[in-house]
């Protein structure tokens, strides 16, 4: 599991689409909002998260629909696991539980990076090829693990 400080906006999420990028960025926002956040203000936290959740997953899953992407089941499917998960943790949060909202956004941590890799990349490509008839390009600095392997 990644320590908290750990989970911030850094090169290797970017895709090179310019909203999926912004919508990603968000994502880290909120889910750092769940992990920092007073237990007076996990509510507040879970909610700014549940909406920028439905609003993010919920252009991904048009974009793919629209554009007849091939891997658009799995990447759903996905999606609607995390939106699912958020009405349960809602629910325990509701009867005094405030440590499943930390331990969700801690999962959510680690499923994140993933899924950025593997799916909307993907996704990425796929709309970027259809718009601009080629691959993204994408710039990033060299981590220090890779910088010091040289």
């Amino acid at each position: 599991m990644m320590d908290v400080s750990e989970f911030s906006w850094h090169d290797e999420l970017s895709l090179g689409h310019q909203s999926m990028d912004d919508m990603h960025q968000e994502f880290v926002v909120c889910v750092h909002a769940l992990l920092t956040a007073s237990d007076g203000h996990l509510r507040h936290a879970l909610d700014a998260f549940a909406e920028h959740a439905h609003r993010h997953f919920g252009e991904e899953d048009a974009s793919m629909r629209e554009t007849a992407y091939g891997s658009t089941g799995c990447h759903i499917d996905e999606h609607a696991a995390v939106m699912k998960s958020i009405d349960e943790v809602r629910e325990r949060l509701d009867k005094g539980h405030t440590q499943v909202v930390r331990a969700f956004a801690h999962a959510l941590m680690d499923w994140f990076p993933e899924h950025v890799r593997v799916m909307d990349q993907g996704l990425a490509r796929w709309l970027i090829q259809r718009r601009l008839g080629a691959s993204p390009i994408v710039i990033r600095r060299r981590s220090r693990a890779t910088a010091t392997a040289l």
